[in-house]
């Protein structure tokens, strides 16, 4: 009878023993995507106790609800707040911007190649309908701030003094004048100008200055 009941336990993944019902199924508790399995049929396993760990059967997934992990230098975590927007750049998805928030910044700090970081935890909000994979490489851009409809000139045309911002604008008869202007927001490639220039200015560029030796 022994034999027969495992059997049937092996075969259906339940029977009865001494009166009492031994079920085997194991079922998830969440809808998902299986990532790897960890065991074959017919490999022993052991139940998740109090005294053992138990058998890792399986990874799975809900790959409707992802999160990109990564990590933010020391240098630029204050400025980080959650909630914040964020656009992701997938390797394997080239001229594509995903959407994200940030969602957790990790209040503790580690060390990666010689660099202090924070890890971060971004909820990616829209797809634009591609099938992303666990595991794909990305960097992320978090919009500190935004502004729209404004004027950019390059930053290397820009000369700041005694914090006073100015630039050269040639006119239509060719005259340069050296004009004192406004800034805002730069990027470190250009920079906003909230006062002082036109859009449709002519900037003057001057060629680097050779450095020679004595």
């Amino acid at each position: 009878n022994l034999a027969k009941e495992k059997l049937a336990l092996i075969e259906t993944g339940r029977t009865e023993i001494a009166g009492r019902e031994v079920d085997n199924i194991i079922k998830s508790s969440i809808r998902g995507t299986v990532l790897s399995l960890n065991v074959e049929e017919g490999d022993p396993v052991v139940p998740l106790t109090s005294y053992q760990s138990g058998t890792d059967l399986m990874i799975i997934a809900y790959m409707e609800d992802l999160v990109f992990k990564g990590n933010v230098d020391e240098i630029d975590v204050g400025k980080l707040r959650i909630g914040m927007e964020v656009e992701l750049e997938i390797g394997a998805i080239p001229n594509e911007k995903i959407a994200g928030v940030l969602r957790k910044v990790s209040p503790r700090a580690h060390r990666e190649e010689g660099a202090t970081v924070f890890e971060v935890e971004i909820d990616i909000t829209d797809a634009s309908d591609h099938f992303l994979r666990a595991g794909y490489s990305a960097n992320a851009d978090v919009m500190i701030t935004k502004r729209e409809d404004i004027l950019l000139v390059p930053e290397r045309l820009i000369t700041i003094e005694d914090s006073v911002a100015s630039c050269e604008v040639q006119d239509s008869a060719g005259v340069i004048t050296t004009f004192e202007i406004k800034t805002g927001l730069s990027d470190g490639i250009s920079i906003e100008i909230t006062d002082g220039l036109s859009e449709g200015d002519l900037l003057v560029e001057r060629p680097p200055r050779e450095i020679t030796g004595d």
